[in-house]
């Protein structure tokens, strides 16, 4: 028996998310929703009463560019996989990350077959740093400390760090405690929105559980979620291979430099190589109505 397992990340629009579930919905699948510390929860539960929908316990107050990001993600893979060893103890399934501003591009039959196909691999996509698309290679959200926000507070975390250099404790900042602690590792980037097997998720829990030394590097860097579940997949990885595909699942587009994705226009849809994805975010029925329906309209065909 094959289940596919929906992890949504959630922080607004109960509505949207009743909708992006009800897309889903095909009997086949299973919805966790991590819904962020700071939203009341019971009017997400007043709105999805739906019974394979699960509201994750370990709630985590999330914040952009934060490691709050991180531990919600780990918090809502341990909460399914104990879920799934009760109650699927047999079946094998995939663990699928999605936001709440996300859409599925393609219907649920092709979804189910595609990845019951592939049941024995995981989707990630990711790179190696230095990264061409990320400003300086993507090494300067490590080579500093952000303790703060990084959008909100940019001049605070620019002079704390200047002090911590000035008195030349370097030797603490992520990338040289990194590089100290694991000098045979290498430090990847990749999306959030993966895609795990049942083994591949069981791995990155056990090997995230009590591994202080790894987890504490990334607790104040910049947009973990890009770099942690990479880098400590890919590295840890080679101890037991597994199955993975670099293959981007999402369709994702920014506006030049903006570090927040845009909304999809009907137009970045009808791009021959949005037809290779399986998901799209990031949408929002108050800004981009036309491209929600326009999706909803091609996978009911």
């Amino acid at each position: 028996m094959y289940t596919k397992v929906y992890c949504i990340l959630a922080h607004k629009n109960s509505n949207q998310i009743k909708d992006l579930v009800a897309l889903l919905q095909d009997n086949k699948s299973l919805f966790f929703i991590h819904l962020d510390k700071k939203v009341n929860q019971k009017e997400y539960e007043q709105t999805l009463q739906d019974q394979s929908c699960h509201f994750i316990k370990s709630r985590v107050s999330c914040s952009w560019g934060k490691y709050s990001l991180v531990q919600a993600a780990l918090n809502a893979m341990k909460e399914v996989q104990d879920f799934m060893n009760i109650n699927y103890a047999d079946s094998s399934y995939h663990f699928i990350m999605l936001s709440g501003e996300d859409l599925p591009l393609k219907n649920n039959e092709y979804l189910h077959n595609f990845l019951e196909s592939n049941s024995q691999t995981s989707f990630i996509n990711y790179w190696q740093l230095p990264y061409d698309k990320w400003w300086q290679g993507g090494f300067f959200r490590l080579e500093n400390f952000y303790f703060f926000q990084y959008k909100k507070y940019p001049k605070v975390n620019y002079w704390i760090n200047r002090m911590i250099k000035k008195l030349r404790f370097n030797f603490l900042l992520p990338l040289n405690r990194f590089n100290r602690q694991f000098p045979d590792f290498k430090i990847y980037g990749g999306k959030q929105w993966m895609i795990l097997n049942k083994e591949l998720l069981a791995f990155v829990l056990e090997k995230s559980h009590k591994n202080s030394g790894f987890n504490s590097v990334f607790k104040y860097v910049l947009a973990p979620d890009e770099l942690y579940f990479a880098t400590l997949i890919l590295n840890y990885n080679k101890e037991t291979p597994f199955s993975i595909n670099n293959l981007s699942t999402h369709l994702v587009s920014f506006n030049g430099s903006d570090a927040s994705p845009k909304y999809l226009e009907i137009e970045d849809l009808k791009d021959n190589d949005a037809t290779n994805f399986l998901f799209a975010r990031k949408f929002d029925s108050n800004v981009n109505k036309e491209t929600i329906a326009f999706i909803k309209e091609k996978i009911s065909k």
